[in-house]
């Protein structure tokens, strides 16, 4: 059981507890902690500011928590030699910054495209090759952020270990085409649940029944989940939402 989360809140002192103790209280979970502190990993890598060089250890610290880089690919517009200096860059972390407690265990691209096309696929391949090959990246692990649910026969799953194929609201989560797409997805790309993600946000405040409705729909689904009741675009998962505690309690139950 796994949960997957956008880290993208300034880590203030105190601002990541809430994470802490979710981890430390909920052993039987793992956690995922996207880390995204210049939009990417800063460059050079010495303009990391202090507050992230004395959190990330801590986050570190729990046998629960593995921590990725962020790379915004813009759906592969993005250069790739700009996105392989970004992948190396996260791996020299260790070295550049003094301390082995700041390496990361792979990276996450984020504005991945979900329609096919053989050029971005080429894109794809050879930045998650880069990622498993680097051992600075230590489990060298490779999640694709596409948002959508991708085509069924041209996809590129097979480039990622985890692809985030749902990134919305609540009230287009559980719209009939997207539910029942979601419900079936390991029968329509013959993978495994533990190969997809939900990240949803704008939960509105509704009774506590309908979020444990929401969190055992997203286990039936996934194997990795994230919610927020953020609602505010752009700031969705830049803190830590009232439901946070509930989800994760939710999402520990088997």
């Amino acid at each position: 059981m796994s949960i997957l989360i956008p880290l993208y809140v300034y880590p203030w002192p105190g601002v990541w507890d809430p994470l802490y103790w979710a981890a430390g209280n909920n052993t039987n979970l793992h956690f995922t902690a996207i880390l995204n502190p210049c939009s990417g990993p800063c460059l050079p890598a010495s303009q990391i500011e202090p507050a992230y060089l004395a959190e990330i250890p801590k986050l570190t610290s729990y046998p629960n928590i593995r921590t990725l880089g962020y790379v915004a690919t813009n759906y592969t517009n993005k250069p790739i030699e700009d996105v392989m200096g970004e992948i190396r860059t996260y791996a020299d972390w260790p070295r550049t910054l003094g301390d082995e407690r700041v390496g990361v265990d792979g990276i996450f691209f984020d504005e991945t495209p979900a329609v096919y096309d053989w050029r971005w696929e080429e894109y794809l391949k050879v930045a998650g090759e880069e990622v498993r090959a680097n051992k600075g990246l230590g489990e060298g692990v490779v999640v694709h952020n596409p948002g959508n649910l991708p085509y069924q026969t041209w996809n590129y799953l097979a480039h990622a270990n985890i692809t985030v194929i749902f990134e919305d609201t609540f009230a287009n989560f559980i719209t009939s085409k997207n539910f029942y797409a979601l419900k079936s997805l390991e029968t329509t790309y013959g993978l495994p649940k533990d190969r997809f993600s939900i990240m949803l946000h704008s939960i509105p405040d509704v009774p506590d029944e309908l979020v444990v409705w929401m969190v055992q729909q997203m286990k039936q689904m996934v194997g990795w989940g994230f919610a927020s009741s953020v609602g505010v675009k752009g700031e969705y998962w830049h803190s830590f939402s009232p439901v946070f505690e509930r989800f994760v309690s939710l999402w520990a139950w088997g």
